[in-house]
């Protein structure tokens, strides 16, 4: 079996709130300016592009304009009261930088690196809470580099006790709805 063919995803999607610089703040705590949200049942990291076409009287396309929006959305399997809060009323008018690790892809980690408007919402459903709990983002596109140094990674990483397989930096182009990395297996 090829190691470049894999379903199954990472498992993890972490939030880390941005300041209006778009920095990553002193003190990093989950749950109040940060959350690791849990195990995901299910997710999915998607660009949809819109068309507008300009047709005149004749049927004729003259022009045509283009948006992009990108979107991270999911299934968290947990409901603590952390993730509940925070997602519910956390994350309200603030920006996050939001990290998806997408599991190995050809043979190498892959994550997700996006600055993203995380909808506020939380659902509880008894029984099957384990697939209730759904998350949706938004990617904030800006027109300059956002740029995340080594050690702002290995600042999430210690401040939520979660493993970022790339090591940084991490440059989020200007104009781009997100970044990926691969790094490889060690």
């Amino acid at each position: 079996m090829s190691r470049a063919l894999r379903d199954k995803g990472g498992n993890r999607l972490i939030l880390v709130e941005l300041d209006e610089n778009l920095a990553i703040p002193h003190g990093i705590a989950n749950g109040v300016n940060a959350l690791d949200c849990g195990l995901l049942f299910e997710s999915q990291v998607d660009i949809d592009t819109k068309i507008e076409k300009f047709k005149a009287e004749d049927g004729k396309t003259y022009s045509q304009e283009e948006t992009y929006e990108g979107k991270t959305a999911g299934v968290l399997m947990e409901t603590s009261k952390t993730i509940a809060d925070y997602l519910a009323f956390g994350v309200r008018e603030k920006i996050h930088l939001e990290i998806k690790y997408e599991g190995i892809k050809g043979g190498r980690h892959q994550e997700i690196f996006r600055i993203a408007d995380v909808t506020p919402q939380m659902h509880f459903k008894t029984p099957g809470g384990t697939s209730a709990m759904k998350y949706e983002s938004f990617a904030v596109v800006k027109d300059s580099e956002v740029f995340f140094s080594s050690e702002n990674l290995t600042a999430i990483e210690n401040a939520l006790g979660i493993v970022i397989h790339t090591e940084g930096p991490v440059s989020i182009p200007a104009g781009q709805e997100h970044v990926i990395i691969e790094t490889d297996l060690v």
